[in-house]
């Protein structure tokens, strides 16, 4: 039986070390590396090597030399990305510049998106989505043409 009834996400404990438990679930289709980067909100992005390939693709399909803004997110991403490996016991480990920008204290609650699985602190992830769920209720975030 499955005590986990949120299919989407996972809470593990990171160690002293910085390494951390990758949920099974989410790991069955990542491959023996994944690729580690900022997220756009404060959380660790997480990409397989084909994923990884195909957002660089996209980069390079939708981005010109002179768009100095496009320039320096692209930086910002590459710049701090990480190739990491799986140990034995399924663990990975978070590098410390990428545990600083997400504010991850200890615990490390994994979410998982569409293209990529996210890394975030779970109080950092409450305030999140109190903060989200307050603008939805007020309408400064629209959800018009949103597929629920």
């Amino acid at each position: 039986m499955n005590r986990n009834k949120n299919r989407n996400n996972r809470l593990n404990s990171m160690d002293a070390k910085g390494r951390v438990p990758f949920p099974a679930f989410l790991r069955k289709n990542l491959g023996k590396k994944v690729i580690l980067t900022k997220g756009y909100d404060p959380c660790i992005y997480v990409y397989s090597e084909k994923e990884w390939k195909e957002f660089i693709e996209r980069i390079k399909k939708d981005w010109s030399l002179y768009d100095i803004e496009k320039r320096k997110i692209v930086r910002e991403i590459m710049g701090i990305s990480q190739e990491v490996e799986f140990d034995n016991y399924g663990r990975i480990l978070l590098p410390g510049k990428l545990v600083e920008y997400a504010d991850i204290k200890e615990k490390c609650l994994f979410i998982s998106m569409p293209r990529w699985i996210e890394i975030w602190d779970p109080v950092k992830y409450e305030e999140y989505q109190k903060d989200v769920a307050e603008k939805v209720q007020k309408g400064t975030i629209n959800m018009e043409g949103f597929p629920l």
